[in-house]
């Protein structure tokens, strides 16, 4: 069975307390920054997707697909890229759509089961003939893209594509919202909400008549509420729990058929156990499941100034393991 024992473990006590990992990791910690070349794809419904690429001229390529608002210059999208940059991989960041810094031109935007961009993305690639092996590097939502997708391509995967590390996933969408609308989550709540109503007000405003429940920016407290009233009715579901349901990877996990490694900490507060896959690694022997004890929400931070996150030499160990 995929069971790995992880070796995470945190040396300042601090990091003990996933609210301070969780938080550290993603707002405070000091990554230098990354001169990226930025390619423009169309996407088949006519919209577009920004890639942001760090070259080192290699033929071997890392797809880093970040947490929501997923962008180029988020702290895990730069830690991944310098590290893997720094061990002779390309790196490519897929901002999603309305995250480049461009409002994107379709009412439908990114969501937590929108793997049609990243199968665009990795076409379009593929296309160019660079790369001899690509790996995927998802964060939170990225790692549910990542693992819809290989679920979705099963055997037709390119052969290109290796596999995948996935770092605190929600695989569960219903579970995880409920979650997070928790009283000791409602700080990352009400982060969450504040751009995303933003982006969905300006929406509303883009597309009179199209989204008329959604009522608003201060009016929309929780995930469960903004996915009923604007993601599922924006993105062209019939109803939230269709949404929850088609976008959730974790029924299409017996699917994969490369090495994939989801990690999660046992103290991660936005996830339930729901959105630990037991049965599904079990039976899947391409799947492996590695839980450390501490992390918080991909945090998973051992000390202060930390040069190199342990998030990202253990995404780099492992497909080293699994090269082929």
């Amino acid at each position: 069975m995929g069971y790995i024992t992880s070796d995470f473990k945190t040396i300042n006590p601090l990091f003990n307390n996933p609210h301070v990992s969780t938080i550290y990791a993603s707002l405070l910690r000091r990554i230098p920054r990354v001169k990226f070349e930025r390619e423009r794809i169309e996407t088949p419904d006519g919209d577009f997707l920004d890639l942001d690429f760090s070259r080192v001229k290699s033929n071997k390529l890392v797809l880093i697909l970040a947490g929501l608002e997923g962008k180029s210059w988020s702290l895990y999208s730069r830690a991944a890229i310098r590290h893997f940059n720094n061990n002779k991989y390309d790196a490519v960041c897929m901002n999603y759509r309305g995250c480049s810094g461009e409002k994107n031109r379709l009412l439908n935007g990114y969501h937590m089961g929108a793997s049609d961009d990243v199968r665009t993305t990795l076409n379009q690639i593929n296309q160019k003939g660079i790369y001899q092996e690509i790996w995927i590097l998802g964060y939170s939502l990225g790692g549910n893209l990542a693992l819809k997708y290989l679920g979705e391509e099963g055997e037709s995967l390119p052969s290109t594509v290796k596999g995948t590390v996935a770092f605190s996933v929600p695989l569960n969408l219903k579970a995880s919202n409920a979650r997070l609308d928790k009283w000791y989550n409602w700080h990352y709540l009400k982060w969450f909400m504040l751009t995303l109503n933003l982006k969905a007000n300006q929406k509303k405003r883009q597309f009179p008549g199209k989204i008329d429940d959604y009522r608003g920016f201060f009016m929309s407290g929780s995930f469960t509420y903004f996915d009923e009233y604007f993601t599922a009715p924006a993105n062209g579901f019939s109803s939230v729990e269709e949404y929850w349901q088609k976008s959730t990877s974790k029924p299409l996990l017996k699917n994969i058929k490369v090495p994939s490694l989801i990690i999660a900490s046992k103290d991660d507060t936005f996830l339930s156990q729901d959105c630990i896959p037991h049965l599904e690694v079990e039976q899947n022997p391409q799947l492996f499941l590695e839980m450390s004890k501490h992390g918080g929400h991909c945090g998973f931070i051992r000390k202060f100034f930390e040069k190199v996150w342990w998030m990202e030499e253990r995404a780099l160990q492992f497909i080293q393991e699994f090269k082929q």
